[in-house]
């Protein structure tokens, strides 16, 4: 059966957020919460999550936090990068979500908001409220970890394996979940995910940023004219491939002038 999960609005999240402003964390965290008036749940397709359920969600994200200086030291890029690859399989293990319910905002809004502000706060500051709102999925704390782990994890044998999230640098990442053309069709983003972390990638002797840019603006290019979700994956791994060997020649030609 289906876990849904409180779901907190925007409007509700804002008025949090403003309150959590220039507090210490222990106090952001005094006042996480597992239920708040305005709390609703999807209407129909599961059971909302027990208390027991909710407390093992913030406590694995607590102890992953934990594991990377929360809360005595702020997380610098490298550790708040290193912190986002060991919670997305965490997340995506424990939280028991649907995709249905994963694209619900008011359910990241409710986690980041109520479950875990302090965490939030610890990785994010106040800076962005796309980091605790869930209208923007592909900057969330922890939506587009989920969602990461989600359209990567390769299941083969019935065993998740999550390996190929920690391939993949932050921009890497952002260049195919930011633009959801591309991360919203699962076989192509990991198409494109699987060819980005290939030895011949690494190997070319042109920036890695420019094969990345490249081959994405050669994606987009084709995206009008070729429906990825009605190809079978091993075609559309074969033609990313194709794309990234294109880009990598041509580039070499353009930095280089020989390929």
């Amino acid at each position: 059966m289906t876990t849904l999960y409180p779901r907190l609005p925007d409007h509700e999240g804002r008025l949090l957020i403003r309150q959590f402003d220039g507090l210490p964390l222990a106090d952001i965290k005094a006042r996480a919460q597992l239920n708040h008036p305005g709390n609703t749940y999807a209407p129909t397709g599961g059971v909302p999550a027990s208390t027991e359920h909710l407390k093992e969600c913030a406590a694995v994200i607590r102890d992953c936090a934990a594991n990377h200086g929360y809360p005595s030291t702020a997380p610098g890029l490298r550790a708040g990068t290193s912190f986002d690859r060991a919670l997305a399989p965490l997340l995506h293990r424990t939280m028991d979500l649907v995709p249905a319910e994963a694209a619900a905002p008011e359910v990241w809004t409710y986690v980041a908001c109520q479950l875990v502000p302090d965490v939030v706060m610890w990785r994010w500051s106040m800076g962005n409220q796309e980091r605790w709102l869930g209208r923007g999925l592909v900057r969330h704390a922890f939506g587009r970890l989920w969602w990461q782990a989600q359209v990567l994890v390769d299941e083969a044998g019935g065993v998740r394996d999550y390996r190929l999230i920690g391939r993949l640098s932050e921009a890497d990442l952002n260049q195919v979940f930011e633009r959801r053309t591309i991360g919203g069709v699962p076989p192509l983003a990991r198409a494109l995910a699987h060819e980005l972390s290939t030895p011949a990638v690494d190997a070319a002797d042109v920036p890695r940023r420019d094969v990345v840019r490249d081959v994405t603006k050669r994606l987009r290019r084709l995206l009008p004219y070729t429906s990825f979700l009605g190809i079978d994956e091993s075609t559309v791994r074969r033609r990313v491939a194709e794309l990234v060997h294109e880009s990598i020649q041509q580039l070499s030609v353009s930095h280089n002038g020989s390929p």
